[in-house]
């Protein structure tokens, strides 16, 4: 039995499939997207459409339709409230009761009272949920974000296809193979496409998440008050003149310790020279007395 031309026969028609394989991935993932992305192979996490509100763009010259796009919606709600505590529990119970999640929560109850929320909402309730948290203040300012990734979508379906494709044919060669090392390159082949099979299925999960699930980061503040009433009688005016006056004394006293210092330098650089003048106007006039 002549073991090197079998081994040489088993590494070819491994070496063959793998080619095969990738020739096919390149022609799927440049074809108009014939596979589903929905479906993502046997096993896979499917990723459905969303609407996002009805805000997703169909894409230049894509023959998908409007309501077949997978769409990832993110935005920013900041809201004024005069009680941003009971505001944040409000629109917590308004999230869950739609199906999402609460994600992060931050509660500031001392002082000027705050609170920041990121939630996820199903995207499908989306625009209605966004408009029933608008309810619980007052919105300053809003901001929603919609990416389209349906081709990065159909992207990872084909790829899990086609790398599931290649584990199969490994996996018979695999079976069949006699030789040692001929076993060794086909095991080391399998492994590093079922590690690279895992990665894709974990970025594939965390993709179906985002499109299906919107992200909405949320900050709550108390308003600002600034009261400023006018003194309503004598006493009340005196007092606030009283205060008045002191506070400007203060801030003289105030600039008078700054410039302090730099007087004091200036006066005796101005008595140095004033002295330096008449000690020459004195030698000069010794000099141009008679009998000099």
């Amino acid at each position: 039995m002549n073991v090197r031309p079998r081994r040489l026969a088993i590494v070819l028609l491994a070496t063959g499939s793998v080619l095969l394989t990738g020739v096919l991935a390149g022609c799927t993932s440049s074809g108009s997207g014939g596979s589903s992305a929905s479906s993502a192979g046997s096993g896979g996490y499917a990723v459905g459409a969303s609407d996002a509100g009805g805000k997703a763009s169909s894409g230049g010259g894509s023959s998908t339709k409007a309501e077949d796009r997978a769409v990832v919606t993110t935005g920013d709600l900041d809201l004024v409230s005069s009680d941003p505590i009971a505001a944040s529990h409000a629109i917590s119970a308004v999230v869950t009761g739609v199906g999402g999640h609460i994600q992060s929560l931050s509660e500031q109850p001392k002082g000027q009272a705050s609170a920041d929320l990121t939630v996820r909402i199903p995207s499908a309730v989306f625009d209605s949920t966004l408009t029933a948290i608008e309810q619980h203040g007052r919105t300053r300012s809003v901001s929603v974000h919609s990416t389209d990734v349906t081709s990065q979508v159909t992207d990872y379906g084909v790829r899990i296809a086609n790398l599931r494709t290649s584990i199969a044919r490994l996996q018979v060669l695999l079976a069949r193979a006699t030789d040692t090392g001929a076993l060794v390159d086909i095991e080391s082949s399998l492994t590093t496409r079922q590690t690279d099979l895992e990665q894709l299925l974990a970025q594939q999960k965390d993709l179906a998440d985002q499109v299906s699930y919107a992200t909405l980061g949320i900050t709550i503040e108390s308003p600002t008050v600034v009261r400023s009433t006018a003194p309503g009688t004598f006493v009340a005016g005196f007092l606030a003149g009283l205060a008045a006056l002191g506070r400007t004394l203060a801030t003289l006293a105030v600039i008078v310790g700054v410039l302090l210092p730099w007087v004091v330098v200036v006066g005796l650089l101005a008595l140095v020279g004033w002295w330096a003048v008449r000690q020459v106007r004195r030698r000069r006039r010794t000099a141009g007395a008679p009998g000099a």
